[in-house]
This record gives C-alpha cells, sequence and structure tokens, in this order.
C-alpha cells in the first residue's frame, strides 16, 4: 500500500517512483537489515490482540555508493 501511494506522488517521475520503490522494498524485505540498518528509535505498542510489543518510529539507513548509485 506504502508503494502504491508514494508511486501516485511521484507518477511523473517514472524513475523516482521505481527507486523509491526499490528503496522501501530493500529496507522492509531484505534478509540483511541489520547491516545497513540502525534503529534509533522505538515505542511500546499494543496489538490488535492486547499483547504489548515494541514498533520501530525511526531508524538510520547506510548504503554502499554502488547501491546509491
Amino acid at each position: 500500500l506504502s508503494v502504491a501511494l508514494s508511486g501516485t506522488v511521484l507518477s511523473r517521475c517514472p524513475a523516482c517512483a521505481r527507486n523509491f520503490a526499490n528503496i522501501y522494498c530493500n529496507n522492509i524485505c531484505s534478509p540483511d537489515q541489520s547491516l545497513f540498518t540502525n534503529v534509533t528509535r522505538v515505542v511500546n505498542h499494543t496489538t490488535a490482540q492486547g499483547q504489548p510489543e515494541f514498533a520501530v518510529v525511526e531508524y538510520q539507513c547506510f548504503y554502499q555508493q554502488d547501491f546509491a548509485d
């Protein structure tokens, strides 16, 4: 859903939309997240089932130059 919404905003630039989707998917789905992501802020959150858990609300990503290019 988030990628679809960004696609609407970035529709005037297909390359920008594609680049954003690539970075978003890499951040969310990569099995190697721990190698390039540093969680900087979490909050307590209660699930719909009433279970307490942590939610990440802020993080830093570190990419190699070849990925950024």
